[in-house]
C-alpha cells in the first residue's frame, strides 16, 4: 500500500465510514493493498469512539478489512466488539480471509466449536461461497457437502451465488453429474450460472475418454442457453471455443469468434488463446497464426497454445523458429512449451534437434523433465527406427515409466519386427494396465504384424473372456456447420445407402490407378477378400465417401478421429486427394494429416 493510502486515516478521521469503503473497493478492484495493523487498529479506534461499531454494516466493513491480522486476534476482534457475534460478522470475516487454513480455521471454530465460547453460529448462503474460492478439489468436495447439509439442497436455487459457487467446486473436482443437478434446481440460472456450468463441462474436455460427448454436451447446453436470450460473454465463449476445437466444429468455431467482434466483446489473451487452440485443432493452422499475431499481451500459456499447434501439423521447423522468438523476448517457458518443442521435432522426424532440446530443458531453461517429456522421447526415437536408444532411454529414466511409453516402443518394435524386445516390453505394459481395452488390440495387433496368430487371437479372446470392450474407431465430418459421426462399418447414417454406394465408386477409382489396399492393416487372420472389406469401410473412408457426396467440390474435407489413422486409410486418402481433386485434412490422435495432391503432410512420418 502506497504511502498516501497508509494516510488516509489520519486525512478521513472526520468519516472513518468513507475510509473503509475506499479501501475496501480499492481491494476488490484488484489492486495493491495491504492494510498496515497499526493503521487497522486506528480505523477500529475511530468506529469505537464515534459509535459507529454498534452498526452490523459499518462493524462489517471493518472485518472485511482485516486479512493481515492472525487468525486469534481476527477472532478476538469479532468475539470482543460491542455487538453480539453473528453469522453475518462471521461471513465478513471469512471474506477477509487470503488463504485457506485460516479460513477453515475460522470456520470451524466459529461454526463447529464445542467450547461454549464462542457462541455457536449457524452458516447460511453466504458462509460457503468465500471458502470455495481456496479450496483444492478434495476440501472443496468436504465443503460443498456441508452446505448441502445444512442449508439443504434448494438452498443452490434460491441463492444464484451459492449455486454458482457449488457449480464451479464439482466442476474442479469432476463430478460433472453433481454439476447439473445443482444446475437443473435452479428455476431461472442466470449468466454465471451458465458460465459455471459450461466451464464445467470444458474442463471434462481434456479427458480423452469422454471429450467427444462433453464437446457435444458443450454445444447444445450454449444453443439452449441462447434460445432463452441470455447473451453470452468472453467466460461463455472461451468455453464454447474450447468445445468447438475438440469437437472439430470450425464452423461453430468461425460463429464464436464473429460474435465476440460483433458484440466487441475483450478478446483479450486468454480469449485469443482459446481461438488459436481452436482455430490449429480444427486444421485452420492459418488463422490460428493470424489470432496469434494479433495479441499484444501473450503470455506463456498463449505461446504454448501456438507451439502445439503448430508442433501437431507437422511443422516441426517452425515451432522451433517461435521457440527461440518467444526466448529472445523474454518470455518464460515453462513444461508444456518444452513438450510442445518436442512434439514438434517427433512429429517432423527432427531427432537430433529433439535430443539437444531434450538435454538441454534441466540445465539451459530450468525445467526437469517429466513423463511426457520422456514419452515424447521415446515416442520420437521409436518412430525413427532408433528403437535401441529408445530402449536404454527407458532404463535410464530417473522416474518410472507408464504405460504410453511401453506402448509407443511396442509399436515400434511391431514395425520393425522386434519380437523379444517387443515381448519384453508387453509383459510390463501388462503389469501396470491389464484392463485397458488398447493395450489388449495393441498387443494382438503386434503378434498379428509378426505372422504369430494363435497369439494374436489369444490376446482378444483374454480380452473378451475379461469383458473388456474395444473403443470403435470413430471419425466426426463438419459439413456446412453440422457435424456428422460415423462409425466403423457404420449404417446408421440418414444416407447410408448413398454414402456405400460412393465407398464402391472410390475403391473402383482408386483400383484403376493400381492402388491395392494393404491387408497388413487389419490385424487379424481372416480371408484376404474379407480383409479388404472390413477397410473400405473404416470410419474414415465413409466420413469421406459422405463428403464427397454432400459438400461442395472445392471445399476441404475436414475430419476428426478417435483413434491413430491405419496405413492403409492413410495410403487411400493420399490417392483420393489426387483422384477427386479435393484437400483432405484429418485430425487423428496423434497429430493432423494434410492430403492434397497423392501427398500427406507427414511425409509418412508419423
Amino acid at each position: 500500500m502506497g504511502p498516501a493510502a497508509e494516510a488516509a486515516p489520519d486525512r478521513c478521521a472526520a468519516d472513518p465510514l468513507l475510509t473503509l469503503r475506499a479501501l475496501l473497493l480499492r481491494r476488490r478492484d484488484g489492486l495493491s493493498f495491504r492494510l498496515p495493523p497499526r493503521r487497522f487498529a486506528q480505523l477500529h479506534a475511530l468506529l469505537l469512539t464515534a459509535g459507529l461499531a454498534l452498526h452490523s454494516p459499518n462493524f462489517s466493513l471493518l472485518l472485511r478489512l482485516a486479512s493481515p491480522l492472525p487468525v486469534s486476534h481476527r477472532l478476538r476482534l469479532l468475539l470482543c466488539s460491542p455487538l453480539p457475534p453473528t453469522t453475518f460478522l462471521a461471513n465478513s470475516l471469512l471474506f477477509a480471509s487470503r488463504c485457506l487454513p485460516s479460513a477453515l480455521s475460522l470456520y470451524a471454530v466459529l461454526f463447529f466449536s464445542s467450547s461454549p465460547a464462542p457462541p455457536l453460529l449457524r452458516p447460511n448462503a453466504f458462509t460457503y461461497p468465500p471458502l470455495f474460492r481456496f479450496a483444492p478439489p478434495p476440501v472443496g468436495l468436504a465443503l460443498a457437502t456441508h452446505s448441502l447439509k445444512f442449508l439443504g439442497a434448494r438452498a443452490a436455487s434460491d441463492d444464484r451465488v451459492l449455486g454458482a459457487a457449488l457449480l464451479d467446486v464439482f466442476a474442479r473436482c469432476g463430478r460433472i453429474d453433481s454439476c447439473r443437478k445443482v444446475f437443473d434446481r435452479i428455476s431461472q440460472p442466470d449468466l454465471p450460472a451458465w458460465n459455471a456450468l459450461l466451464s464445467a463441462y470444458a474442463r471434462q474436455i481434456s479427458d480423452e475418454a469422454c471429450a467427444s460427448s462433453m464437446g457435444d454436451a458443450t454445444l447444445e447446453l450454449f444453443a439452449r442457453m441462447l434460445s432463452m436470450a441470455i447473451r453470452p460473454n468472453e467466460i461463455t465463449l472461451v468455453a464454447v471455443i474450447g468445445a468447438c476445437g475438440e469437437l472439430g466444429a470450425l464452423g461453430h468455431g468461425v460463429w464464436a469468434h464473429a460474435y465476440l467482434v460483433k458484440r466487441r466483446l475483450a478478446v483479450n489473451c486468454i480469449v485469443a488463446t482459446a481461438l488459436v487452440e481452436m482455430y490449429a485443432g480444427c486444421g485452420r493452422l492459418d488463422l490460428a497464426e493470424q489470432v496469434f499475431s494479433h495479441v499484444a499481451d501473450r503470455d506463456t500459456r498463449c505461446y504454448n497454445a501456438m507451439l502445439h499447434g503448430l508442433a501437431v501439423h507437422g511443422h516441426g521447423r517452425a515451432t522451433l523458429t517461435l521457440f527461440d522468438r518467444m526466448r529472445a523476448v523474454g518470455m518464460p517457458a515453462d513444461s508444456v512449451t518444452v513438450l510442445s518443442v518436442l512434439c514438434g521435432c517427433a512429429h517432423a522426424g527432427l531427432v537430433e534437434q529433439g535430443l539437444e532440446y531434450f538435454d538441454r530443458m534441466e540445465v539451459e531453461f530450468g525445467i526437469e523433465p517429466r513423463i511426457e517429456h520422456y514419452g515424447c522421447m521415446v515416442d520420437m526415437l521409436s518412430r525413427a527406427g532408433r528403437i535401441d536408444d529408445a530402449e536404454k532411454l527407458i532404463d535410464d529414466m530417473i522416474i518410472t515409466p507408464n504405460t504410453a511409453i511401453y506402448r509407443s516402443l511396442i509399436r515400434a518394435c511391431g514395425n520393425h519386427g522386434k519380437l523379444e524386445l517387443g515381448e519384453k516390453m508387453i509383459a510390463e505394459l501388462m503389469r501396470l494396465e491389464s484392463d485397458h481395452s488398447g493395450n489388449h488390440v495393441l498387443i494382438s495387433n503386434f503378434y498379428a504384424r509378426m505372422s504369430r496368430w494363435e497369439d494374436a487371437k489369444k490376446a482378444r479372446k483374454d480380452m473378451k473372456d475379461m469383458g473388456i470392450d474395444k473403443n470403435p474407431g470413430s471419425s466426426i465430418l463438419d459439413i456446412n456447420g453440422v457435424l456428422h459421426e460415423f462409425l466403423v462399418g457404420d449404417k446408421t447414417h440418414p444416407h447410408s445407402n448413398e454414402i456405400y454406394a460412393m465407398v464402391e465408386e472410390i475403391e473402383t477409382r482408386l483400383s484403376e490407378y493400381r492402388h491395392r489396399s494393404s491387408s497388413t492393416s487389419v490385424l487379424f487372420d481372416v480371408e484376404e477378400e474379407d480383409k479388404m472389406d472390413t477397410l473400405s469401410y473404416h470410419s474414415e473412408r465413409l466420413a469421406i465417401a459422405f463428403a464427397l457426396i454432400a459438400s461442395a467440390p472445392e471445399a476441404p474435407i475436414r475430419i476428426i478421429k478417435n483413434l491413430r489413422v491405419c496405413a492403409d486409410c492413410h495410403e487411400s486418402a493420399k490417392l483420393i486427394s489426387r483422384v477427386y481433386g479435393r484437400e483432405i485434412i484429418m485430425r487423428d490422435r496423434t497429430r493432423f494429416h494434410h492430403f492434397r495432391e497423392g501427398e500427406c503432410s507427414c511425409r509418412d512420418f508419423w
